[in-house]
């Protein structure tokens, strides 16, 4: 008797878990969405507009370093809304996958077997 093992590997889905195509895509869709929102807000965050002037006089020698740490704040928002708008396009993609796995595999389970 050939019996499956008890942990063929990999990953198993939480109990209950189920999705579609139409549910990934959606989720695509919305992070995609939130992504490209939120990137226009960050973008805003660079460069500074506060001048060495405006940031006080016992702060002054401070203002290169927070107009730097600024900078850096936006190019790495930035960067994490152009991997959220990169993952969003995976997701959508593997919900193409799905389908065409899905679809594939119905028609294996209704096609008639051997001309019967």
């Amino acid at each position: 008797m050939n019996t499956p093992p008890a942990n063929p590997g990999g990953v198993a889905p939480p109990d209950g878990y189920t999705t579609d195509t139409g549910q990934m895509s959606g989720a695509g869709r919305n992070i995609g969405d939130a992504a490209e929102d939120a990137k226009g807000d960050v973008e805003d965050t660079q460069p500074t507009e506060l001048t060495d002037q405006e940031f006080g006089k016992k702060h002054t020698q401070w203002q290169a370093d927070y107009a730097s740490g600024i900078e850096q704040l936006g190019q790495g928002a930035t960067a994490m809304c152009d991997n959220l708008v990169a993952f969003a396009g995976q997701i959508g993609g593997a919900g193409q996958s799905y389908s065409t796995t899905d679809t594939g595999a119905a028609n294996t389970v209704t096609a008639p077997a051997g001309g019967q």
